[in-house]
């Protein structure tokens, strides 16, 4: 979106709230967007705005309060402020810690250990190979001296199937700590009001896959669901039933974004997410995967 056009925006905003006898105040009661961020929009001053996503979802909602029709104001392209992140849609970040842009074509360490499997698992028969020779090899010579002098000698496996057991055991043991470990723990989440966005913060979630399920009540709900490079995800208005997005794995964070938010319920890799805000229609639940 180019500075004349964004202007254009503020200045229709404008103008439909003075057809409509509205002051700034009025429109802050109605959307409950703080009024100095109202204005800001009027002025193109979008830097006042406290991110990328809340420029779009702002004049959307603002939109909304005095009649005109959001996408058709808003076009398919995004706000100028927005495009800070169009860059980075392909970002990843290597080994070293450092985000650089491009696909990231470095193995991982679980893709490295699944390609040296086979040679690991050859090099443990032949090790356990060789082992049964040497046993069998030296108990063979030990059985021939002891017959020669005229002693007995008895061989009992028992030791072996303790020890066996015993790795069995401590094997399952950590196969279930494993399963438990991968329960996905919200934690407590954060609620800043004027944003109008409850947080959750997960630390290291960002290298696995996550389900979402949004589920409409009463009335329905719309809903839209954008990762951090604004990459949209799920954009529907759900008159009942559910839906299920997938968060692909290497995600750093994704948004929820709410109209009628009290007709709503979100679960998480199964757990249920606290959805605040059922005061206003508008709302977001924001969730940071590598805090």
């Amino acid at each position: 979106m180019n500075e004349t056009l964004t202007n254009q925006i503020g200045e229709q905003l404008k103008a439909a709230r003075l057809e409509k006898q509205l002051s700034l105040d009025d429109i802050q009661e109605i959307t409950k967007i703080q009024r100095r961020y109202l204005s800001a929009i009027e002025e193109n001053n979008l830097s006042v705005l406290p991110g990328d996503f809340y420029v779009r979802a702002f004049i959307r909602q603002y939109a909304l309060a005095v009649g005109l029709h959001p996408d058709e104001l808003l076009g398919e392209t995004k706000p100028i402020s927005m495009s800070r992140t169009s860059d980075l849609s392909r970002a990843h970040r290597d080994n070293d810690g450092i985000v650089r842009a491009g696909i990231d074509n470095t193995p991982t360490v679980r893709s490295r250990l699944a390609n040296s499997m086979p040679t690991i698992g050859l090099g443990l028969l032949i090790l356990v190979a060789l082992i049964v020779i040497w046993f069998v090899l030296t108990h063979i010579g030990t059985n021939s001296q002891q017959t020669s002098n005229g002693g007995n000698i008895s061989v009992s496996t028992s030791e072996v199937s303790k020890s066996s057991s015993k790795s069995s055991a401590s094997k399952s043991s950590a196969s279930s700590s494993s399963e438990e470990s991968s329960t996905l723990d919200l934690g407590t989440p954060e609620t800043n009001t004027s944003l109008q966005t409850t947080i959750y913060n997960l630390s290291n979630e960002n290298t696995k896959k996550h389900t979402v399920v949004i589920t409409a009540k009463n009335t329905g709900t719309s809903v839209k669901v954008n990762d951090a490079s604004s990459n949209i995800l799920l954009n529907e208005t759900l008159a009942s039933g559910s839906k299920t997005v997938e968060i692909p794995s290497g995600t750093t964070a994704f948004n929820l974004q709410f109209s009628n938010v009290n007709n709503a319920s979100v679960t998480v890799d199964g757990q249920n997410v606290e959805v605040s805000g059922a005061t206003t229609s508008f709302w977001n639940v924001l969730f940071n995967l590598n805090k």
